[in-house]
């Protein structure tokens, strides 16, 4: 019994230990390098593009959606964010860009079309 108890005590930091990830893919069969996209998302400043009450889509060139959580929602799971980036609004210069996976393992940012005023 105490071995099973020593056993359970020292697996217990594995499974806190989970990455809060703050993005949901919705269509993760496009890719067959979905890490590589988990990765490039983990280490990306992804709060200029998060809204405070719903979600924003990503869309990349592979097909991949990438929905990003809302600040509200990061609030809920106790995942933290630069709240001073956050989205209150549409952006009056709303590109709707695409994005791909850059070689590198970053995340590139592609201009569809330009709005002028």
């Amino acid at each position: 019994m105490k071995r099973f108890l020593v056993i359970l005590l020292l697996s217990l930091p594995m499974f806190s230990m989970t990455d809060p990830r703050s993005w949901v893919f919705t269509n993760p069969n496009t890719v067959s390098n979905i890490d590589d996209y988990n990765l490039a998302l983990s280490k990306a400043e992804l709060d200029h593009y998060r809204y405070h009450d719903k979600r924003y889509v990503m869309h990349f060139e592979s097909g991949l959606n990438v929905e990003l959580l809302s600040s509200n929602e990061l609030d809920a799971l106790n995942i933290p964010y630069k709240s001073d980036r956050i989205r209150e609004k549409d952006p009056e210069f709303d590109t709707k860009p695409i994005f791909k996976l850059a070689s590198d393992g970053t995340i590139l940012e592609v201009q569809t079309r330009i709005k002028y005023k």
